[in-house]
């Protein structure tokens, strides 16, 4: 609750600060905290097209993600530095996870347990966000939201909706 109204706070603060550049940028990296944390590199590769790898930790695992995302001015009245973002990808990784495979404990067939196993992990995802661009600090902030469809070990589905996030991101 409380780190919610700080994050909120602090886009807030920060959105009233810096100068309006028209420019654009061509490389970024940096973190994004959520439900994959992780270290991010986004590059553009024409106009508002950018290639994304997202290095995450997810479920005692790490994630490769590879999105391709599309960047749309937002017509807002009071800033231009505002981009609406959207895209789909795929990963790739390892995950641990119990209630998949089984392991008797005793000789009763009806007597197992759960074994915790690190498995493969394959999937698509998509993504859409929020990017406000500050190139004269030179820093980029993002609120998004990465849905994606989890194949753990040729065995499981899993999906998840709500993976959101904000990222900071230094533009070089």
């Amino acid at each position: 609750m409380y780190l919610t109204r700080a994050v909120w706070f602090f886009m807030l603060l920060i959105l009233g600060w810096g100068q309006t550049q028209a420019q654009q940028y061509d490389r970024s990296a940096g973190i994004r905290l959520g439900g994959s944390s992780g270290l991010t590199f986004k590059k553009f590769i024409i106009d508002e097209q950018a290639v994304e790898l997202i290095v995450s930790n997810r479920k005692n695992g790490i994630q490769l993600t590879i999105l391709h995302l599309l960047h749309q001015p937002m017509h807002v009245s009071f800033n231009e530095n505002f981009f609406f973002y959207y895209g789909v990808g795929g990963h790739v990784g390892s995950e641990k996870h119990s209630g998949i495979e089984k392991e008797l404990s005793n000789f009763d067939p009806n007597d197992f347990n759960y074994v915790d196993k690190n498995y493969l992990t394959l999937g698509i995802d998509g993504m859409i966000g929020i990017e406000y661009r500050m190139l004269s600090v030179p820093i980029t902030l993002s609120m998004d939201l990465k849905p994606y469809l989890n194949y753990v070990g040729f065995r499981k589905v899993k999906a998840d909706f709500w993976d959101a996030s904000i990222a900071i991101k230094y533009v070089f």
